[in-house]
């Protein structure tokens, strides 16, 4: 019987070309190395090498040999892998969402409802995250549209809109709402981790310049100490808003209101039926 440990000796003097390396590499000593590729041709009972005085090559047999023990081990990793991503899979609900507050509040809900379980989450492009929830890579993941599939499983959840925040002297600060290209032009302060917004204001505000913030505790500290004006979302202002220098103007594209769709595998929905409950 050949012994898996020695199918990877095989393969790694396949790759390193000397005793010497594949035995640094795989953390052995040479004789060992040696050994071990003896044992492997007593095992196959033919020569796998070409021996000369202080050189060890491959011949046919052992360039089959190590062609074969390449592909058995990719599988052998490929088998512990899916088998791990398995257990994983019953232990974990992943989320993938296109914007972070519907993420925030799934998360919180499903901590709730599956205390036993591990949720996972990350914010992606709506495209990656369709393909994600194919390849079960999610269980559940947030769109900001109603995805058109008879496989998928799909219910409607909250509503998000943005509006403007600027300092209560601002041109625009006694308007009951405007429009974004009322605004192009102006810089803006903007926070980066928006998810799918992101992309909405370069759109319409293409003369714009914006102060791009990736660290949350920056993006609050401009906020409070400077005159730039910046975008919150309704969501955002029921979570966390304390900020009494700055007037909320509605944004009145229509673009700048969204309604999410929570969406699962028709197959999977059992698993997180319970979350799906929770937002009717």
């Amino acid at each position: 019987m050949i012994e898996h440990e020695h199918l990877r000796h095989l393969e790694a003097f396949a790759r390193y070309g000397t005793l010497s390396k594949a035995a640094e590499e795989l953390h052995i000593s040479q004789p060992t190395l040696t050994r071990s590729m003896q044992k492997l041709e007593d095992e196959f009972g033919v020569p796998l090498f070409l021996r000369t005085k202080n050189h060890l090559e491959f011949n046919a047999n052992g360039e089959l040999a190590a062609d074969y023990a390449r592909r058995i081990l990719e599988q052998t990793d490929s088998m512990v892998e899916r088998v791990r991503a398995l257990d994983r899979a019953g232990r974990t609900i992943s989320i993938g969402s296109c914007a972070p507050m519907p993420m925030l509040t799934a998360v919180r809900n499903a901590t709730h409802l599956y205390p036993e379980m591990t949720i996972s989450s990350e914010c992606r492009d709506c495209e990656p995250l369709i393909e994600g929830l194919r390849s079960e890579l999610y269980q559940i993941i947030i769109l900001p549209y109603r995805p058109e599939d008879k496989d998928l499983h799909i219910q409607e959840t909250e509503t998000e809109t943005l509006f403007f925040a600027v300092p209560s002297g601002h041109r625009f600060a006694d308007s009951n709402g405007i429009y974004m290209k009322e605004m192009d032009g102006e810089n803006m302060l903007l926070y980066s981790d928006i998810g799918f917004w992101h992309s909405l204001p370069r759109e319409k505000m293409p003369h714009s310049r914006f102060l791009v913030q990736t660290d949350r505790f920056a993006f609050e500290e401009l906020m409070s100490s400077s005159i730039l004006p910046c975008f919150v979302s309704d969501i955002a202002l029921a979570d966390n808003w304390n900020s009494a220098d700055r007037v909320l103007v509605p944004i009145l594209d229509p673009e700048a209101k969204v309604t999410y769709h929570m969406v699962c595998l028709k197959k999977t929905l059992s698993k997180v039926r319970k979350l799906f409950l929770s937002v009717i």
